[in-house]
């Protein structure tokens, strides 16, 4: 795999990264992909918020504004403005709230690629082409990666939406978003991105990966918590959208206060917070502010070289053990995932060996991962090391050996 980015980029300081994650002292933890761990600091931002409950003190509007600076802060590290995030519950909702904001008409169509989408991003289109009359015209996917020409080439003028993710849930190769980006531009599509998979993870630009949406939850790569998320939506497009649902933080109601009554005249807000329903989990977005405040204090680029070079090294030597590395050796598509087993099923038939056996070996000497589609998949984040993947290549190793 090409590791030449980031060459000036200093490394993790990998001992300060990993007192901040005490489960990795217990355990190999290899699976972000499904949830990743939280850190001392996190843990300690929460805790705040919960002694100040603890003592009655509900400062409403203090919480207001640190929504806001968490809006900020989530927005700067992705490369957009803050008029151009939403506050959401998880993923689901942002793509979901972008489902239904599309005014559609009988005979419009979405572009996707079912086999390689968490269910989450196959069945809000699914409801659409039910309720609308919709197309959902999909294409399959090209050695477990998604096709680019194939994607462009479904795009025609009836197009309303193409819809990805930037890292694949399985196998977890990276997506070539640019030439889709430009296929979109060109004929006035919308690319939603489902990024779950990569933000926090790997350096995210929006403006780079030429996205008009992207939808995050918090409790994966940003190592937060469950139930909150962030919603990406270009300015341009986010001020022509409808939202399906409206709530009070969803229209502005000047300098009157938050229990101002509204009888006819309302205006929604102007940017992606028109997305924003009823009120925030303050926690959630309490430890979201503070993981990425941690992430970016560590660095992304220094955190994505570390990630990409591990899962390199993972990749690498679990197929010079003759085990079916999804894609062969790690290369262009190689992230922060590894997944073995037979590409082509994608969900279907039975996997090229015992999954069951190898997971439960692993687990068995505190190795974490998870099985998703047949396939079992590694995933690294910012406190993982090169001697944690040698020690489960070799736990590989000795899992072939007895299994012989």
């Amino acid at each position: 795999m090409d590791q030449s980015f980031h060459h000036d980029t200093p490394p993790l300081a990998i001992d300060e990264v990993r007192n901040e994650f005490p489960a990795t002292s217990d355990f190999i933890y290899m699976d972000v992909a499904n949830q990743g761990l939280i850190s001392k600091t996190t843990r300690r931002s929460f805790d705040a918020h919960l002694n100040l409950r603890l003592s009655g003190v509900n400062d409403e509007h203090a919480q207001l504004h640190n929504v806001e600076l968490t809006r900020g802060r989530f927005a700067e590290f992705i490369g957009a403005g803050t008029d151009e995030v939403a506050i959401t519950k998880n993923a689901s909702e942002g793509i979901n709230i972008i489902a239904n904001a599309v005014d559609w008409k009988e005979g419009d169509n979405v572009v996707l690629c079912p086999k390689l989408e968490h269910a989450n991003n196959i069945l809000p289109w699914l409801q659409v082409k039910t309720r609308h009359g919709v197309e959902v015209r999909t294409v399959e996917p090209e050695n477990g990666m998604l096709p680019v020409k194939a994607v462009t080439s479904a795009i025609d003028e009836r197009t309303r939406v193409v819809a990805l993710a930037t890292v694949t849930m399985v196998p977890g190769f990276r997506t070539e978003t640019a030439p889709i980006a430009d296929a979109c531009r060109r004929k006035g599509v919308f690319l939603l991105a489902d990024g779950t998979q990569s933000v926090g993870i790997l350096e995210t630009d929006v403006k780079k990966l030429g996205v008009d949406g992207l939808a995050v939850s918090t409790v994966k790569g940003l190592m937060g918590l469950y139930g909150s998320g962030f919603l990406y939506c270009r300015r341009e497009w986010a001020d022509r959208f409808s939202p399906a649902y409206l709530a009070r933080f969803s229209v502005d109601l000047g300098d009157a206060p938050e229990s101002a009554p509204i009888e006819s005249v309302f205006k929604i807000r102007t940017g992606a917070a028109r997305f924003d329903i009823g009120h925030y989990n303050f926690p959630g977005l309490i430890a979201a502010d503070a993981s990425i405040r941690q992430l970016q204090g560590f660095g992304m680029a220094a955190i994505e070289r570390s990630v990409c070079t591990l899962a390199a090294r993972l990749g690498s030597g679990l197929y010079e053990l003759g085990l079916p590395v999804c894609g062969g050796l790690p290369a262009s598509h190689t992230g922060s995932i590894v997944a073995l087993g037979d590409m082509s099923v994608l969900g279907g038939a039975p996997a090229m060996l015992n999954i069951v056996s190898l997971q439960d070996f692993l687990a068995a000497n505190n190795v974490i991962v998870s099985a998703r589609r047949g396939m079992l998949r590694f995933s690294l984040h910012l406190y993982n090391t090169a001697d944690e993947v040698d020690r489960v290549v070799g736990l590989a190793k000795r899992w072939i050996k007895s299994a012989a």
